[in-house]
């Protein structure tokens, strides 16, 4: 009878400790996240960033990550991300497979959200909607500056009042490659997404972060099935050797399931390139749902004494 009792009383603490687990597990709202996607790509001369010469195969970008947060009051509650790009699709990639991309831990209340860790520098955050082909070698980021992600900085997100919300990024001396405090300020106005509403406008400054001080305004405007969005932007690296504007500007139109989709993007302040450049993108994508795509593009890239060109066909998967 005592061995019988005893194993009961394992069975039955055993229990609580399991319903206790749960409970606190239950406490933190989180998600697994990802982007899975592969890319057949030929490029010309290999002066694109992003890419290689020749036909090769990609997963650009590709990613999984974890996101949440945990109550702690009525009013407060812990923020957390951590996110790895996963490279291990590609055979150059394979001993390391995994770099960091975004990852924070911080609170978020009544007064907005202060993070801390690597985050999208708050000038890359407005860019919303403005690149039709981001992450791939068509991306803005192949000309344009300040489309950054840093570590140790802190990141401050107010809430919106009237459609206008405020973004920070702030980088400490110790911490930045300028060996000077760096931050970013971003005001936006309308949604971002598009979703919400029709509209986004945003005005952004970057001073001192990444070796770059610069300004921008973007703007996307959403009227049923058109978008169009365009971004203008004046950089100058922080010692002051490189200087220059530089602008992006797009349209996509759907079809049903098609999004025939163009843009130009022109800079000559010479910083992500040593030559001033102008890449012109003309692509379609098929939109079998809200997770998967599949895409065909060709984009042409002229710099002053070079010049690339890639045709790309893709898969993307969205968890």
């Amino acid at each position: 009878m005592t061995t019988i009792f005893t194993h009961t009383k394992t069975r039955v603490t055993a229990a609580v400790i399991l319903a206790s687990t749960a409970g606190s597990a239950m406490a933190a709202d989180y998600a697994v996240y990802g982007k899975a996607e592969v890319q057949i790509a030929n490029t010309d001369t290999g002066v694109m960033r992003y890419v290689d010469e020749g036909t090769q195969i990609e997963a650009p970008f590709s990613r999984i990550g974890i996101k949440g947060s945990h109550k702690l009051t009525e009013s407060l509650k812990a923020v957390f991300k951590y996110e790895v790009q996963v490279k291990g699709f590609e055979h150059d990639d394979t001993n390391e497979p995994f770099s960091a991309r975004n990852t924070y831990l911080g609170l978020a209340g009544d007064f907005g959200e202060v993070v801390v860790g690597r985050n999208d520098t708050r000038f890359k955050y407005s860019e919303g909607k403005v690149d039709g082909f981001n992450e791939t070698q068509a991306d803005i980021a192949q000309l344009i500056p300040g489309q950054d992600r840093i570590g140790d900085t802190i990141t401050y997100s107010s809430k919106t009042y009237g459609g206008v919300s405020l973004a920070l990024t702030y980088a400490p001396k110790d911490d930045s490659s300028n060996d000077e405090d760096g931050f970013a300020a971003t005001v936006i106005y309308g949604d971002r997404a598009l979703k919400s509403k029709d509209y986004y406008v945003a005005i952004s400054h970057v001073d001192a972060l990444n070796k770059l001080t610069a300004s921008r305004v973007v703007a996307a405007w959403k009227l049923e099935n058109l978008q169009l969005a365009g971004l203008f932007q004046r950089s100058e690296s922080t010692d002051g050797t490189q200087e220059g504007n530089g602008y992006a500007l797009s349209a996509s139109y759907a079809i049903d399931k098609w999004v025939p989709k163009l843009q130009y993007v022109k800079d000559d302040s010479k910083i992500r390139h040593a030559e001033e450049g102008k890449q012109w993108t003309a692509g379609v994508d098929y939109v079998f749902d809200k997770q998967t795509t599949a895409y065909l593009f060709y984009t042409d890239l002229d710099l002053e004494l070079e010049s690339d060109n890639s045709v790309a066909l893709g898969l993307k998967y969205k968890f």
